[in-house]
């Protein structure tokens, strides 16, 4: 049974685990995201030197924000790991072990990581949508991912859905569900809230349910026109708001006001494994480099 590592970088965490190559993870920890480069490199490798004095590693899988070339490793982006912006990735972590590296966009990591171990193992077409402060996602076509000429595809949140052409990121979003939330409760711009707690309260306040079934519906436009696109079997979401189960009936209700649903109706359902979603890809992308 060959031994992988998984890393999921992020902003303010650097998940990773120990992942034989059937899926199953072995151990996980986490760590701060430094934003000094350095100090990042040192850091990333002090924790695969650690896994290999445990176990004999066949490869290293990387999630990592941003537009990923998976080929080459050039990212022009990376998110908000901005000082990676235009770094060779690929050379960069591997100056730093000899083991073999994948590495692919964060999103279209959770896809996979959800294809092979979570929501979307008995599918073979899938869209999986992350809501989180932003909208992200990845699509699988056939079990294949499909990426863009531009590495690009996936990009949810650029889509226009609001009455005057907003995007998904400002009012399709987590956050944009918290800050039209606080606006209706009259709550102070920093005030801590929560989904759950927008999910609750809005029973029993009329004008919290009316921004909540506003957002709904400028969130089920996006699954509309990303089902019409790409016709999968099944939507997956994902981010914190995917545990709200009040959340998938009024997305049900607010998909059966446009024409075509019924024809093009998929299930929508919430993604199963969490943060663990993002290495578990990462490191089917490397089990299959093997």
């Amino acid at each position: 049974m060959r031994h992988f590592i998984g890393f999921d970088v992020g902003g303010s965490h650097i998940k990773h685990g120990l992942i034989t190559e059937e899926g199953e993870e072995l151990s996980s920890d986490e760590f701060d995201t430094s934003y000094d480069k350095e100090a990042f490199k040192s850091a990333w490798k002090k924790v695969v030197e650690t896994y290999q004095k445990e176990q004999e590693i066949a490869g290293i899988g990387i999630s990592f924000p941003g537009y990923i070339n998976p080929y080459t490793g050039d990212v022009p982006k990376a998110g908000a790991l901005d000082f990676l912006d235009g770094v060779n990735l690929l050379e960069m972590f591997g100056e730093l072990t000899d083991l073999p590296i994948t590495i692919e966009n964060d999103a279209n990591c959770a896809a996979l990581g959800e294809m092979w171990r979570g929501a979307g193992k008995q599918y073979e077409s899938l869209i999986c949508m992350t809501i989180g402060t932003g909208i992200g996602g990845g699509i699988i076509l056939e079990r294949q991912l499909l990426r863009g000429s531009h590495f690009r595809a996936g990009e949810f949140g650029v889509m226009p859905v609001g009455d005057n052409g907003e995007n998904m990121h400002e009012i399709a979003s987590a956050r944009g569900l918290i800050e039209a939330s606080r606006q209706a409760l009259s709550l102070p711009a920093d005030a801590p809230l929560h989904g759950k707690e927008i999910f609750e309260r809005m029973e029993n306040d009329v004008h919290l349910r009316e921004v909540v079934d506003k957002w709904v519906s400028y969130l089920s436009r996006g699954i509309y026109s990303v089902v019409s696109m790409f016709d999968p079997q099944v939507v997956l979401i994902g981010g914190g708001v995917c545990h709200q189960q009040k959340l998938y009936p009024m997305l049900e209700r607010a998909l059966e006001k446009y024409t075509f649903w019924d024809a093009l109706r998929v299930p929508i359902q919430p993604c199963e494994l969490g943060n663990q979603a993002g290495r578990l890809g990462a490191v089917w992308q490397a089990v299959r480099k093997q």
